[in-house]
């Protein structure tokens, strides 16, 4: 999950969000919470991969998203975020 999420802390700012909100509507019920939750924490200066990593590991313990496909789930909403 870090390392599907570490892709926040690299990536270009792209500022499209219309794309990312394209992408996210592509997104399994499971990323599309990760995304949602992580969306609006990601103003410039955040360190995406820890924002990415501490919604994800919320959602997985109050039972909003399974930890079997927590990493995967991760990377997907990873990358529409990157689009943002």
């Amino acid at each position: 999950m870090a390392v599907a999420a570490g892709l926040l802390s690299t990536a270009p700012a792209l500022a499209d969000k219309a794309a990312a909100e394209r992408c996210a509507a592509k997104l399994s019920n499971d990323a599309r919470a990760i995304y949602v939750a992580s969306a609006p924490l990601l103003v410039k200066g955040a360190d995406g991969r820890a924002v990415v990593t501490e919604q994800t590991r919320s959602l997985v313990l109050s039972g909003k998203v399974s930890h079997l496909t927590a990493a995967q789930s991760a990377q997907a909403a990873a990358d529409c975020l990157v689009l943002r």
